[in-house]
């Protein structure tokens, strides 16, 4: 459902691509993590495939793009609401509204729904995530981790074929992270497919199908689930990705 093919892009003022000749097929319903050091392509390419490069982040874009049906370059970013969820770093970056409830109405009003189906599909979407104590409030004052859990349920709001999350847990404690994973799980079992571009990967152990390795632009190297939970902390360490099994930091932290 997603296609890649040798795709190279260059944001204005740069000689050098921030993607270089990446290839890559991603299938309905499979969960695809993106990992690297910062700087290696990995939020260039959600771009790609949310539409908002070239469209909103200007630059050239070499190759193709599919997400979908949808080519980033050719479709209009309106063409991408309803079927692509985009989930960003800091939630603070991607609210409408001051209050939780106009926040998840928003996606459907902007769509033009008519308000009875939007008052149901906010009462099931907070439902489904367990978030009636989040509605009716400030979002000025949730913790980090309720404004993100807002967020990924707003993404949702318009039923998405695909969510694409750019290092959603960056700011969130341990337990944000797992109430994120558990809805992240959620959607996945649903079918939905996922990319989640990210730094913090031992949460996604059990819910990635496959890790994408990229350096300098580069797709560089690919595991499936099983292939990479059996890669050595030293071996992810001189990869520059953070480890998979963090049992003894946790201990030492402790400690």
């Amino acid at each position: 459902m997603i296609e890649v093919s040798k795709a190279s892009f260059y944001y204005p003022n740069t000689d050098e691509g921030a993607l270089n000749d990446v290839s890559l097929q991603i299938n309905s319903g499979e969960c695809v993590v993106l990992c690297g050091k910062s700087g290696c392509g990995k939020t260039t390419l959600t771009r790609l495939l949310n539409g908002l490069a070239p469209s909103f982040f200007d630059g050239k874009l070499d190759g193709m793009c599919q997400s979908f049906g949808l080519c980033a370059g050719e479709a209009a970013i309106e063409e991408y609401v309803p079927i692509v969820g985009s989930v960003f770093q800091n939630p603070k970056t991607q609210h409408f509204n001051i209050d939780t409830t106009a926040e998840l109405a928003f996606p459907c009003e902007n769509m033009g729904m008519n308000s009875t189906d939007i008052q149901e599909r906010v009462r099931s979407c907070a439902n489904e995530f367990a978030m009636e104590h989040l509605m009716d409030r400030s979002i000025f004052k949730l913790s980090g981790g309720e404004k993100q859990k807002i967020a990924f349920a707003t993404a949702c709001m318009l039923q998405p074929k695909l969510l694409v999350l750019d290092e959603p847990t960056s700011n969130l404690d341990y337990k944000a992270i797992q109430e994120l994973h558990d809805m992240i799980a959620k959607k996945k079992s649903e079918g939905i497919t996922i990319v989640i571009a990210e730094h913090r990967l031992a949460w996604l152990a059990d819910i990635a199908d496959r890790f994408c390795y990229f350096a300098s632009g580069e797709l560089q190297r690919q595991w499936n689930a099983t292939e990479f939970l059996k890669l050595s902390n030293e071996e992810m360490q001189k990869m520059g990705l953070r480890p998979m099994d963090i049992t003894s930091y946790r201990k030492r932290a402790k400690e």
